[in-house]
């Protein structure tokens, strides 16, 4: 099908970026073609807008998860730090060493259990979350981008 002719009038300006761009190998119809096609569908933009708008609420639910867990993980570990610091009395010196032996130990065991959920055995959020009675989120394996 022969495509219709038509003769336009550009400013300088637009000359100049037309050449250029028909510098890279495309014709200058074809530039203005496809110009002209996506300045004048708005259907496509919107659906593009459409998409774009989709991923970024997806993006923001997925911070927002993030920024509470992380609320939650701080206010658990200055809970436990005011416990330690203002109820655990001191010990004798003589008490001290086994103490410090089976600090060693739990220390180890609590080390262990940070791996585990370091590594995605566990989530102590999806563990709270269940010990309240709430449903634990779906969250992205590592590694996969949110959509």
């Amino acid at each position: 099908m022969a495509k219709p002719r038509i003769n336009i009038h550009v400013t300088p300006e637009a000359e100049k970026l037309l050449r250029k761009a028909a510098a890279e190998g495309a014709s200058k119809a074809s530039i203005v073609d496809t110009a002209l096609k996506s300045l004048l569908a708005p259907q496509t933009d919107q659906r593009e807008f459409a998409v774009l708008a989709k991923r970024l609420d997806k993006m923001t639910r997925a911070m927002e998860r993030l920024a509470d867990d992380g609320a939650a993980q701080t206010e658990t570990l200055a809970l436990y730090i005011l416990y330690y610091l203002c109820i655990t009395p001191p010990l004798p010196d003589d008490l001290r060493a086994g103490a410090e032996a089976l600090g060693r130990q739990r220390f180890d065991h609590f080390i262990s259990q940070v791996g585990d959920r370091l590594a995605g055995n566990a989530s102590y959020t999806d563990a709270l979350l269940e010990h309240m009675g709430l449903e634990p989120h779906e969250a992205a394996p590592a590694g996969e981008m949110v959509q």
